[in-house]
């Protein structure tokens, strides 16, 4: 007399249902108000134009060097204050 075999099928792993209880799902990452990317821009508004004034006077002689540098300071120094308003976090927030 033959015995059948049977196949065996594989097992699902048992989950444990009070664990499952207990995780939080994963959040999904917070891009932030557009307050802060408003200001996040406008920070790095403010580098580009300190870099970009710095490496242009490296690299040509200017003519109006005082008007560039007058022209990019007024430029940067408000953009980055704005940015870092905007983007203040405050703790009891």
């Amino acid at each position: 007399m033959t015995t059948r075999r049977e196949k065996s099928k594989p097992q699902k792993p048992q989950k444990n249902k009070q664990l499952e209880a207990t995780q939080e799902p994963p959040k999904p990452k917070d891009s932030g108000t557009w307050k802060e990317n408003l200001g996040k821009y406008l920070i790095d508004i403010s580098k580009y134009v300190v870099t970009g004034v710095m490496i242009t006077s490296i690299f040509k002689d200017m003519e109006d060097q005082f008007f560039i540098y007058v022209f990019a300071f007024f430029l940067a120094i408000p953009a980055l204050i704005v940015g870092l308003v905007l983007t203040n976090k405050k703790k009891g927030n």
